[in-house]
């Protein structure tokens, strides 16, 4: 019983372990995203529920990523949003210049890196845990 115990413990420890080594990305800093874009329709107002019962429809930029990723939380009292989260593979583009959403046509589906601020969704406009506001969006080298 005991040893069985032991063993239990040691692999939840070393998990728990390998998932703190792994360096997880912050809030506020600028970072940059490896992965493929896509666009999504969701269900938007009034309810967030139903295009077919008369929720308007709402395109989202999303980034697929190429490596699952992690955060790390804001902890400060006028931060409450920006938490952990772990195993992060899709983040929401937020853009906001015009030149971006013009190469949008032609980088859908293309390896792409995206560069800029991450916060954490807190509406519900934001399609995934964790968004990006971009500041470049370009072709993968």
């Amino acid at each position: 019983m005991f040893t069985r115990l032991s063993i239990v413990l040691l692999l939840l420890v070393a998990g728990f372990s390998t998932a703190r080594g792994q360096n997880c990305l912050e809030y506020g800093p600028v970072v940059s995203l490896e992965g493929r874009l896509s666009s999504r329709v969701f269900a938007g107002p009034p309810n967030y529920e139903s295009i077919k019962r008369g929720d308007r429809k709402e395109t989202a930029i999303i980034l697929t990523l190429a490596n699952a990723t992690c955060t790390t939380a804001t902890n400060t009292p006028a931060n409450t949003f920006d938490v952990a989260e772990t195993d992060i593979r899709e983040v929401q583009l937020v853009i906001t210049k015009p030149e971006h959403w013009k190469a949008l046509k032609s980088l859908r589906g293309k390896p792409v890196v995206v560069t800029g601020t991450l916060f954490h969704a807190h509406t519900g406009h934001h399609r995934t845990k964790i968004l990006i506001t971009v500041t470049e969006l370009k072709l993968k080298q």
